[in-house]
């Protein structure tokens, strides 16, 4: 029997794949490495924006993860833009926190990544060391956040990573999914319940979302 799973992906740029050059992104590249991770038929939805900022998906958050009843969980990865327009940590939490609880209200499980650094050498589109000043404070207060799992990817995305100092390059969203497939496998098995826990110990392969 064919087991199919669908993962929401929100977000911005980094999500649409903008400057992928291949026009992938990593959402395509964790499907393919999802399916095969566990066996099972995955797809990663992409509904993101060029240019949008967490204000922006916040207001329409409930009315796009509505649209996607099948979608067991979502991956978020968002603010990158709000650190370029200067937006203060604390309304970019409250955006985050709605953003967050409209997918609960939905029955999601929420998988919160976080936001990587700019390169501020490249100065592209005015993105400043400023701009990695309020990374470091959105990445503190995703991290605090409840009921969701919070994924960090600063690891796995650095400058020789990114095309323009900012957008992520093929080779980024192939290394990003990889790290992705692990980290969303392993997060699953640590948060299961023990007789699931005890079945992946015995080699049978827990789904990644309910």
């Amino acid at each position: 029997m064919v087991i199919y799973n669908v993962l929401l992906c929100l977000g911005d740029s980094l999500t649409t794949g903008t400057r992928d050059r291949y026009l992938r992104n990593y959402p395509l590249e964790l499907a393919t490495r999802l399916s095969a991770r566990t066996g099972e038929e995955y797809y990663c939805i992409t509904e993101a924006v060029n240019g949008f900022t967490s204000a922006d998906l916040a207001r329409d958050a409930y009315k796009i993860v509505a649209a996607y009843p099948d979608a067991r969980g979502v991956l978020l990865l968002i603010g990158t833009n709000d650190s370029r327009d200067g937006v203060p940590t604390e309304l970019y939490l409250d955006n985050v926190t709605q953003i967050v609880r409209s997918c609960r209200i939905l029955g999601k499980k929420v998988f919160v990544l976080s936001i990587p650094k700019i390169d501020s050498r490249r100065n592209y589109l005015w993105y400043s060391d400023q701009c990695n000043q309020r990374i470091d404070e959105y990445n503190l207060v995703l991290k605090a956040l409840p009921h969701v799992f919070f994924v960090d990817i600063r690891d796995v995305i650095g400058d020789p990573e990114l095309v323009d100092g900012v957008h992520f390059s093929h080779e980024a969203n192939v290394r990003l999914a990889e790290a992705l497939t692990e980290r969303l496998y392993l997060a699953t098995i640590d948060n299961a319940p023990c007789a699931a826990k005890q079945s992946s110990l015995n080699g049978a392969k827990p789904k990644l979302s309910t």
